[in-house]
């Protein structure tokens, strides 16, 4: 159940399925239909744990009952890419050009602009290959060419920090404040009173996060394998969830 669940009913898996919360996310309107679901039905998680994927929805299980844990989002453990390589380009990503006043003029020099929320249109085939197809490239896309990106999109950010990239995260309203916690202590969480005071650094090191993509990945495999009745250790588990929610990179 890695996802950002919002503005529809129809994120719960059925019955036949085996849900694994892990890299949730449930925004107000899930919230308030989960708050409606469990007044008619207590026991719909019973026996599960939601790994949240930030503090908020961690901090909204917690206040209504339900086991949870922070797991942080899974895009977090992308491979790194080539340290060796020289990479010159910086991405603006769903970024306000409005905002552009506030940055260094150098970085304008070797600049592109993308909206990773643009919409399909007529001509592009609505099916889930092609849009992960999409996803990929534009993955690779900075992959093989950011020397930096400057965001406001936590699904830029959390990628891009998983493959070594230099990231600015900006943080525009109240509601992307809950969801970047998933990045608590890994790269810093700006706002735009720090943009507008000039209190970014605009040439960041991406941070080593190869001892938390290990723990992720673990709790990830340790949860598959509860979730099968098959034995594990409890501790290991425990104490790779305390690894993740405790990690900081600087």
């Amino acid at each position: 159940m890695q996802g950002y669940f919002a503005d529809t009913y129809h994120f719960l898996p059925n019955k036949n399925t085996m849900p694994i919360y892990i890299g949730t996310h449930f925004c107000e309107f899930a919230q308030e239909f989960l708050l409606h679901l469990l007044s008619f039905d207590r026991g719909f998680f019973k026996h599960l744990e939601i790994g949240a994927r930030d503090e908020f929805t961690m901090a909204f299980c917690d206040r209504i009952g339900l086991k949870s844990y922070l797991s942080r989002c899974l895009t977090l453990t992308l491979d790194k890419r080539d340290e060796k390589l020289e990479y010159k380009k910086v991405f603006f990503v769903n970024f306000d050009k409005k905002y552009l006043k506030f940055v260094p003029k150098d970085l304008l020099k070797n600049a592109e602009f993308i909206n990773q929320k643009s919409n399909s249109t007529s001509n592009e085939p609505f099916l889930q290959e092609y849009w992960f197809e999409k996803a990929e490239a534009l993955l690779n896309k900075y992959k093989n060419e950011a020397a930096l990106i400057i965001t406001t999109a936590l699904h830029c950010a959390s990628p891009c920090t998983a493959m070594g990239i230099p990231v600015v995260l900006l943080c525009e309203n109240e509601e992307q404040r809950a969801r970047f916690s998933a990045l608590k202590n890994i790269i810093p969480i700006y706002n735009l009173d720090d943009l507008k005071n000039k209190k970014i650094d605009f040439n960041p090191k991406a941070p080593d996060i190869e001892d938390l993509k290990e723990a992720m990945l673990l709790n990830l495999k340790l949860n598959i394998q509860k979730a099968k009745n098959l034995s594990i250790d409890e501790a290991l588990l425990k104490k790779t969830r305390e690894k993740i929610a405790t990690f900081r990179a600087f």
